[in-house]
């Protein structure tokens, strides 16, 4: 029987594998990455740029982790990150922190994730789209330091 859901009767294919990049210095997210973790190590500060939210089908979705390319040490990034989302498109998200700290919610006029030089790697954003609104998930160690923001970092 066909299934509309990855599973043994996905007419998808029986791989379950994400595609992985990498991802060191300023990258533009195209519509072929929906499906891909992203590991960002950024060597000074990155801009990840994703698409234009209108123009993807409903359900893209992108993975973002930042990471140091070995142990995670807190606040050890040492570079900027910032995911943009494009001006104007809508945010729907929230960030939890594992340190204790409330998390960030997003609101009205946030087009960034200004993620701090004191960022954690293993710092990770779940990112979808309904066809017109962005959805985040964010988990984080210092939620202070990957808040939902109107401006770069």
């Amino acid at each position: 029987m066909r299934s509309d859901f990855l599973n043994e009767n996905s007419s998808l294919g029986g791989s379950y594998v994400k595609k992985l990049k990498k991802i060191t210095e300023n990258y533009t997210v195209t519509e072929a990455d929906g499906g891909s973790i992203l590991l960002v190590n950024p060597t000074a500060t990155t801009e990840i740029d994703l698409p234009t939210v209108g123009d993807l089908p409903p359900g893209w979705n992108v993975s973002i982790v930042l990471t140091e390319d070995t142990f995670s040490t807190d606040t050890g990034m040492g570079q900027k990150v910032n995911i943009d989302f494009n001006s104007g498109g809508t945010i729907n998200g929230q960030t939890w922190g594992s340190d204790g700290d409330a998390g960030d919610v997003s609101a009205s006029g946030d087009d960034f994730i200004a993620c701090s030089a004191s960022c954690t790697g293993g710092d990770r954003f779940d990112i979808f789209s309904d066809g017109n609104i962005w959805y985040v998930h964010g988990w984080v160690q210092d939620a202070s330091e990957c808040p939902f923001a109107a401006a770069a970092g």
